[in-house]
């Protein structure tokens, strides 16, 4: 019997959209902004929320990747909000807008779990980056702020993250990834180092971050300080 090779669909090489959905008031910015987003190849608004009860619902019910969320907007307690949203979705990345974009708002905004924050002074097309950046399990915030966050962990030679330092959670190489980012290594950097493909750094990383339930390097790097001082 000769076989015939099914050629395979071009479709399935092509990845599925991005599932965003939008924390913000009022009404008519959230709903332009949504449209707008929509509109953008790739990326599909999968829902709006205007208040804790209706986010916590949305991240329930449909799982977004982004959740677009304005730090102003939604109350004076946005951090602490983020923080329990984030315990209870921890594979959604929050992209947090906000007026005020200084460094003291950035460093609180990702210790409390966000994956980065955008200004709102600035265009659409940067939201879309940020968008993209955050859902591919990096931090969008300005380097120098960055930077600042993690400026004490400098210098140290080594995190020395063992398994069972997570109860055994991480896999050895995991953990080998968690002391390299704690570093203040960037993805190209650990693969080098390590002597794996990037992409399989940013699988390990997507796994560390669903076991911790942690939503950005800069929480990676705390927890990695963390874990070296305890007795």
């Amino acid at each position: 019997m000769i076989k015939i090779a099914r050629k395979r669909s071009a479709s399935s090489d092509v990845a599925p959209p991005l599932r965003v959905a939008v924390a913000t008031r009022p009404t008519l910015i959230r709903e332009v902004l949504s449209r707008v987003l929509a509109a953008e190849p790739g990326l599909n608004v999968v829902g709006q929320a205007s208040d804790e009860t209706a986010i916590r619902h949305l991240l329930k019910t449909e799982k977004p990747r982004v959740l677009i969320f304005d730090f102003e907007a939604l109350g004076p307690s946005g951090e602490s909000l983020i923080s329990r949203l984030r315990r209870e979705s921890p594979s959604t990345r929050f992209l947090v807008l906000a007026t005020r974009s200084g460094a003291d708002t950035v460093e609180r905004v990702l210790r409390a779990g966000a994956s980065g924050l955008v200004g709102k002074e600035l265009d659409f097309e940067t939201v879309v980056r940020a968008v993209r950046t955050v859902a591919a399990g990096e931090v969008w915030a300005n380097r120098l702020v960055t930077a600042h966050a993690l400026e004490y962990l400098a210098g140290l030679s080594d995190l020395g993250v063992a398994r069972n330092s997570v109860n055994g959670h991480l896999t050895q190489r995991e953990a080998e990834i968690v002391n390299e980012v704690g570093l203040g290594l960037r993805n190209r950097e650990i693969a080098a180092k390590l002597r794996i493909s990037e992409k399989t750094v940013h699988t390990h990383l997507n796994n560390i971050f669903r076991k911790l339930q942690m939503g950005n390097r800069i929480a990676l790097a705390l927890f990695a300080r963390e874990l070296v001082q305890r007795p």
